[in-house]
């Protein structure tokens, strides 16, 4: 008997918080906004290979070292307290502007991706360094691309996966 399979990403909802203490996900999370259709993407890299080889390139040893894994995703005009937040910027919300100095985020911050899709596979990242591009474009308008480079905890764990599950009726 085949299952249907379920499409986790189709559509799905981003939301970031700094890391609390020793590694803990953050307590409270912030929607990062409109997410570009077909944008968000979690990819792993392959770590080093380290191999030791004898006399007549007999391999003797090999190792390999954890790469990296990155959840990427393009932000459809960014609110600007959300920027503020994120970087750091001034943010004067009577005159609707943003003062912005750098694009360095100072902080590490937990993540929490849920599928639109109940069934869907999310994603809950408790460390990770966060990297912020701005772009500007006539088809897309003003939009920032998120790299979340996930960092391993103290306790070794890089992510959790869970399902999402239907909402509890009262």
């Amino acid at each position: 008997m085949m299952s249907n399979l379920i499409m986790s990403w189709s559509k799905c909802s981003i939301e970031i918080g700094k890391t609390g203490a020793n590694d803990a996900m953050a307590a409270a999370l912030t929607d990062v906004g409109t997410i570009k259709d077909k944008s968000t993407t979690l990819e792993s890299a392959e770590g080093e290979k380290l191999e030791a080889k004898a006399s007549g390139g007999v391999l003797v040893a090999q190792e390999e070292s954890e790469g990296t894994i990155t959840l990427t995703t393009r932000i459809i005009e960014p609110d600007f307290a959300f920027l503020a937040s994120l970087l750091g910027a001034e943010h004067d919300a009577a005159k609707k502007e943003l003062k912005v100095s750098t694009l360095i985020v100072p902080d590490s911050y937990s993540v929490k991706l849920t599928p639109k899709n109940i069934g869907g596979t999310g994603i809950k990242i408790r460390k990770a360094h966060v990297t912020y591009k701005e772009g500007h474009s006539e088809e897309e308008g003003m939009y920032g691309d998120l790299t979340f480079t996930i960092m391993a905890c103290a306790d070794g764990e890089l992510y959790t996966k869970f399902k999402k599950e239907a909402p509890v009726s009262e």
